[in-house]
């Protein structure tokens, strides 16, 4: 949220003086609050002790995740074309190097 400051929105949106953002962590990947979220909730519920609650937690936020990633990597292809597409060839999406 830092990194992106008055970008941050928490709906799907861009603004008129928007740029891709590629400091910080989004030099490596391109959801990295996405991917902050998911190593906290599937942390905690490991260190709940309980294997059947890490494998609901990271099926159930996994799957509602790569929904909204897909569906906020389509807007930012529309609103920023080439330049977010050229961001997409250099980054991952949620884990650096594999995803």
């Amino acid at each position: 949220m830092r990194t992106l400051d008055a970008y941050y929105t928490r709906t799907l949106r861009t603004v008129d003086d928007q740029r891709v953002v590629q400091e910080g962590p989004y030099r490596l990947i391109r959801h990295p609050g996405y991917c902050g979220s998911l190593l906290v909730w599937i942390g905690y519920s490991l260190g709940l002790g309980s294997w059947p609650a890490t494998v609901v937690v990271a099926a159930l936020l996994g799957t509602a995740y790569v929904w909204r990633i897909t569906a906020e990597e389509q807007l930012l292809l529309s609103a920023f074309g080439p330049a977010y597409a050229d961001y997409r060839t250099r980054t991952k999406r949620l884990v650096p190097f594999l995803y």
